[in-house]
């Protein structure tokens, strides 16, 4: 009877460990495999017992993009060694990750609307993801060809500044307007061939600027204001930028974050330069602007889509902040054309 125990719980440790070394390739498999004008396409599918879902990684010129876009039916962890000597760019749009590097005593929590930059030269360690949990997320690696292209190391020192073990717990960045822009583009872009590596290395790059100007932000106007405070400020951000037709109070927003009033009219003013209200409002005549001159919606329609459900109040805004009438607006631009 002992030894019958003894060898259950022996195969209950095999199958721990078979678990804890779980890689990529065991919970996913080869579907698809492209090669063309020097790019290549291999798309992995997620194995039904870990989730549903893919992934697919794109390479040409020391540069790897990979995107990620799942939801997980298991807990697992990801173990693996690195010795690639790269710069590792990362975009959790959704989900979660608890990272753990070997040589550190802490995990690093990687969560949803974050990013982080970091440079991998060898390094071991593992990624934990959690089941019933949507999974998304853009990845790129540029090798050291491309970092020396692009003189990042020269000009910034990226491997000194940004080498992995030298990061702290505070090491994600949360997305701002313009990342989430350049990211939604990288994920509906139907380029192929030559346009589509023109393309990508130029989102690329765009990304990595904007990256490396929140870097420096975060250590100047931002240094003395909390991560976490920060992380819910780009939330507020992300709330009034996904769907202009909502005009959200301050009081509803503060609800959907955890802040109170107060902090959070004084704190986003801080830090975006502008109040909540002067925000949005820009963001709706910025688009009404572009639907008045690229489109031929009624002007009834148009308000409802930046969120004003009475076309009176869409009009009384729109002169107050441009001088002329979304109606005179749209005619001038026709004007101009002919």
């Amino acid at each position: 009877m002992d030894k019958k125990r003894r060898n259950i719980e022996s195969s209950k440790t095999t199958n721990s460990n078979n678990q804890k070394k779980c890689t990529l390739l065991t919970v996913t498999e080869l579907i698809n495999t492209q090669e063309h004008c020097g790019i290549l396409t291999k798309k992995f599918q997620f194995l039904p017992e870990y989730g549903d879902g893919y992934i697919e990684y794109i390479h040409f010129d020391g540069l790897h993009i990979a995107i990620f876009d799942v939801s997980l039916n298991k807990d697992f962890d990801i173990h693996g060694t690195y010795a690639i000597n790269a710069l590792e760019l990362s975009y959790l749009i959704d989900g979660e990750q608890i990272i753990k590097i070997n040589e550190k005593n802490y995990d690093l929590i990687y969560e949803s609307q974050e990013s982080y930059l970091v440079y991998i030269s060898q390094t071991s360690g593992s990624i934990k993801y959690h089941k019933n949990k949507y999974f998304k997320e853009i990845k790129i690696r540029m090798s050291l060809d491309f970092i020396k292209k692009h003189k990042l190391d020269s000009a910034y020192g990226i491997r000194e500044k940004y080498e992995l073990e030298k990061q702290d717990k505070e090491f994600t960045k949360p997305l701002c307007t313009k990342t989430q822009e350049i990211l939604a583009e990288l994920l509906t872009d139907t380029r192929q061939g030559l346009l589509k590596r023109l393309f990508l290395e130029s989102k690329v790059l765009e990304l990595l600027s904007l990256q490396l100007d929140i870097q420096k932000n975060s250590k100047t106007e931002i240094l003395n204001t909390d991560n976490h405070l920060i992380k819910k400020l780009y939330e507020v951000q992300f709330i009034i930028n996904s769907d202009l037709t909502i005009q959200y109070s301050v009081h509803e927003l503060t609800r959907m974050v955890g802040l109170n009033d107060f902090i959070l009219k004084k704190e986003f003013k801080r830090v975006f330069g502008t109040t909540i209200f002067e925000y949005a409002l820009n963001l709706r005549m910025s688009k009404a602007k572009k639907l008045l001159q690229h489109g031929k919606k009624p002007i009834y329609e148009i308000s409802e889509l930046v969120g004003y459900k009475n076309s009176t109040h869409f009009t009384a805004a729109f002169k107050k902040l441009e001088g002329i009438t979304p109606k005179k607006y749209r005619q001038r631009g026709l004007e101009t054309i002919r």
